[in-house]
């Protein structure tokens, strides 16, 4: 490779770095997506996993339930994955979240559907972004994956979710999620506290 085969190579890394979305642009956005005012009380999501190749592989609803005092949070997300063929398999992960500053939040997590030590975001108007490694269990295997995640708040009830996946690297998959606040009712709480 000669010098100006370099200089062109290394310009297109630098350009696609630089193309790379930050959450501050849509700092001038509504609705404001507040991470303790959505995930506060119950709610449901729907969503599917499609592998590299673009197949979806998973489907699955969470029924989540998020409790705030000041600024530690708690999310609970009882998972019922469908496969191909209907069967159900069923899993929880537990979220610990800390609001350092006004726009900025960490957390790890833990439980059956997957432990992350540290997790890291950001929100701007409509946007969250998170940033995490998940130890993954996929059948009696694990698999370290991180987690490139993004928020958009439709609605003050209602969050779309896009998240990439990638294995060392390498893309593995996409996440793709809706989720809606439900009214904080009894009846919704006692809803997404099952786990089948």
């Amino acid at each position: 490779m000669n010098t100006v085969q370099k200089v062109l190579g290394l310009s297109l890394v630098m350009a696609l770095a630089g193309c790379a979305t930050q959450p501050q642009e849509y700092a001038q956005s509504h609705p404001k997506f507040d991470l303790k005012t959505f995930f506060n009380g119950p709610l449901m999501a729907q969503g599917v996993f499609e592998n590299r190749s673009g197949k979806v592989v998973n489907r699955f609803v969470v029924r989540m339930m998020g409790s705030w005092q000041g600024n530690q949070g708690t999310l609970v997300e009882n998972f019922t994955y469908f496969d191909a063929a209907g069967k159900k398999t069923y899993q929880q992960r537990v979220w610990h979240l800390t609001e350092t500053s006004a726009h900025h939040f960490v957390g790890s997590a833990e439980g059956s559907a997957g432990d992350v030590k540290k997790a890291s975001g950001d929100a701007f108007g409509f946007a969250l972004h998170w940033s995490y490694d998940v130890r993954q269990p996929v059948g009696k295997s694990f698999y370290n994956l991180h987690a490139n995640d993004w928020m958009y708040m439709i609605t003050p009830d209602t969050v779309m979710d896009h998240t990439d996946v990638t294995w060392y690297g390498l893309h593995a998959g996409n996440i793709f999620l809706e989720m809606h606040k439900l009214p904080d009712t009894a009846a919704n709480r006692e809803k997404v506290a099952v786990i089948k």
